[in-house]
């Protein structure tokens, strides 16, 4: 069962993939990685590119496709993403679920592309990380160039 970002939400939605559904609406083409407890899970079509880019166990929960990764060692997997060019949205626990009855609030909390990595784990000793801006304001351009990973 594939779910394209564009269907309209199904009603039988269990109220966890409903909130999947909604975080994965925000992520729009982002591989979505879901936190679940210690893990980020993710599901439909991200699931099985997550397991074929990675090399990750993909299994199945009530017929949806699932794959997910560590959370304590998800920065190494989503660079091994960003660097085979996926764009990845994050959506994070927004409360402790021992403090909640009930199912945890999620939100997409960030988005990563080779452009946005700033995290010094991230970026590469050996490799450039450029990042560019244009801009117009009537008649005049604007033009910033800077290497993320040296300052310069």
């Amino acid at each position: 069962m594939e779910m394209k970002v564009k269907d309209p939400k199904p009603t039988n939605l269990s109220p966890m993939m409903a909130q999947w559904y909604d975080c994965k609406q925000q992520a729009k083409s982002a591989l979505l990685l879901f936190r679940l407890g210690d893990f980020y899970e993710a599901f439909y079509d991200d699931a099985k590119v997550l397991s074929e880019s990675l090399n990750v166990t993909l299994t199945q929960r009530q017929s949806i496709p699932m794959s997910g990764i560590p959370a304590h060692a998800s920065e190494g997997y989503i660079k091994k993403l960003v660097d085979k060019g996926f764009l990845v949205a994050i959506a994070e626990q927004m409360e402790d679920p021992k403090q909640v009855k009930g199912i945890v609030k999620r939100k997409v909390v960030k988005t990563i592309s080779p452009g946005t990595i700033l995290s010094a784990s991230l970026l590469s000793d050996h490799a450039n990380n450029f990042f560019v801006s244009l801009t117009q304001v009537n008649q005049v351009f604007g033009f910033a160039l800077l290497d993320l990973s040296t300052g310069e």
